[in-house]
């Protein structure tokens, strides 16, 4: 068991100090830095079933949590918390890994949940800052809603990128006998939560819509 707990931590406490070094050398700041813990990080984490039980998942969830509530504080990690809009996707983060975890009936489902909301997310957050600063909208009329059209695309894109290792993890018979759920509902719902969770919530929501949606297929 240590070793896949070793195996599981070690290249997430990397990330975190390779974010950490990189911020104090400025090379990495503000959002760039989150999303890199983000979207390392949460690909890391989203395979966790291969070799860990959802039972050991749940507690790894709780220590990550744990500590999260531990840096907010005392701003132990610099790198996820130098924005300057208000946020709680890091603490929801990891609550959507324990919720996840708690939920998650199949391995493959987890994955994908925890894709959408790593890859997905935060991609549509990378190519929005780069390729989405021409065609922004404010939902709902809100600047803590500012999206854009390019990360939704992005978000799209990288959705179905996280349903295709579902199916290549064991869930291509249930995706296959529910195309539609999976590659409309299941997409677009996720988008249209992203662009509509203020202050981070996104970051749970979005995942345990997935776990749930995929549960009921089964």
């Amino acid at each position: 068991m240590i070793p896949k707990l070793i195996l599981a931590l070690g290249p997430v406490g990397a990330i975190l100090i390779a974010s950490e070094v990189l911020w104090q050398k400025k090379i990495i700041i503000g959002e760039k830095a989150r999303k890199f813990i983000h979207i390392l990080a949460g690909a890391w984490m989203a395979f966790w079933p291969l070799y860990i039980p959802f039972d050991g998942i749940f507690v790894l969830g709780c220590v990550a949590l744990s500590l999260l509530i531990y840096s907010r504080i005392t701003k132990l990690f610099h790198a996820i918390y130098s924005v300057k809009r208000k946020t709680y996707g890091d603490i929801l983060f990891a609550v959507a890994i324990v919720v996840c975890a708690y939920f998650g009936q199949e391995p493959w489902i987890f994955t994908i949940s925890i894709l959408l909301l790593a890859l997905s997310d935060g991609g549509a957050a990378v190519f929005g800052r780069y390729y989405g600063l021409k065609n922004q909208y404010l939902v709902f009329g809100s600047k803590n809603l500012r999206k854009s059209i390019a990360g939704t695309v992005a978000f799209l894109l990288f959705s179905y990128f996280s349903i295709l290792v579902g199916w290549l993890m064991g869930g291509g018979d249930i995706i296959s006998a529910n195309l539609f759920m999976v590659l409309a509902v299941l997409p677009f719902g996720s988008a249209l939560l992203e662009n509509t969770m203020p202050y981070g919530l996104d970051n749970l929501t979005t995942p345990l819509f997935a776990t749930l949606l995929l549960n009921s297929l089964l």
